[in-house]
């Protein structure tokens, strides 16, 4: 046999081995532990539902999920180290809604595209609003009363939020804008929500702005008191607390947790995890712990995932272009 044929045989076959062992893999995925970089802090709601997640599919496939916190750059931090890890599904982003619904609408040129560098793999919880929550010593129950204290101490209220281009972060300056009430919103670019309530507790900030999820142990203690929702009519968990449309109207920040893959990941590790992730949300033990933390769960295909995600984009960017600081 000639060398040129030898050589020819010898690729043919290493390429169908390789083919033969990458198949075997999407058929048998997975077969190592998987991790969900998530681009907030531990502690804050998605972070809770990502592990309450991550222990379901655990328990399913038999395989460690790993939660990893990687923060900061309004996300594109987490965004970026997942668009470029391996396509083979075992590296995957939990997405705040803030990766799609602000990030992208937040600069011109940005390392990421998301819509372009990441993949869909479905939803996790949806709709979730946002509660501003304060600090029992200043003695209010309810959003009006705060925005009186407010308006009676121009830019003395501290508002701490998660950090800069994140939802709540944005959703803080929309009230201050909208509302034309003097707060002034503080990011926490490291501890996030966490960090803004341990300063809540400590006397020096007055209020934080949180899906419920990340507020239920200061809740429970009676640490913080909710005053207000943005979600377009009450919430039927909590009806004596009003909306912040009641005061602003029309205002509203409504989030969401997702799960998506780097671009260019095979269809078929696709389909097993979003079928892995659906069948993990109604899991009895997982139901009830979503339901403890008052996250709605929302089963989703990846197509509709990716269709409303593109109607969040769609209503959110262009109210993040007016709100970003100069």
């Amino acid at each position: 046999m000639s060398r040129p044929l030898l050589s020819a045989v010898v690729s043919a076959i290493v390429l169908a081995l390789t083919s033969v062992s990458e198949a075997s893999a999407e058929t048998n995925f997975p077969i190592k532990p998987v991790k969900i970089v998530l681009p907030l802090p531990a502690g804050s709601a998605p972070d809770v539902i990502a592990r309450v997640v991550g222990e379901g599919l655990t328990s399913r496939w038999g395989q460690q999920v790993i939660v990893e916190n990687r923060p900061g750059a309004g996300g594109a931090l987490a965004a970026q180290a997942v668009a470029s890890a391996q396509r083979d599904g075992y590296t995957l982003l939990g997405t705040g809604g803030s990766t799609f619904q602000i990030l992208p609408a937040q600069k011109e040129k940005l390392a990421i595209d998301v819509n372009r560098d990441l993949v869909h793999i479905g939803m996790i919880a949806c709709c979730n609003p946002m509660f501003v929550a304060a600090a029992p010593r200043l003695g209010i129950k309810t959003f009006s009363q705060f925005v009186a204290l407010a308006k009676s101490k121009p830019h003395d209220i501290l508002v701490g939020t998660n950090g800069t281009g994140t939802l709540p972060n944005f959703a803080g300056l929309a009230i201050a804008k909208k509302g034309n009430i003097p707060l002034t919103v503080v990011p926490y670019a490291q501890g996030g929500t966490p960090a803004a309530i341990s300063d809540i507790m400590g006397g020096r900030v007055h209020a934080t702005i949180e899906a419920v999820a990340g507020l239920q142990g200061q809740l429970q203690s009676g640490d913080l008191n909710l005053i207000g929702v943005m979600s377009e009519k009450r919430d039927p968990e909590y009806p004596d607390v009003p909306t912040i449309a009641e005061t602003v109207p029309g205002l509203t920040a409504i989030g969401f947790i997702s799960l998506a893959a780097p671009a260019g990941t095979p269809a078929e590790v696709v389909r097993q995890l979003n079928e892995a992730l659906n069948e993990t949300l109604v899991m009895p033990r997982v139901r009830q712990r979503f339901a403890e933390l008052s996250m709605p769960i929302k089963i989703m295909t990846p197509e509709e995932t990716k269709t409303f995600v593109e109607h969040e984009e769609k209503l959110w960017w262009p109210m993040v272009r007016e709100l970003e600081p100069k």
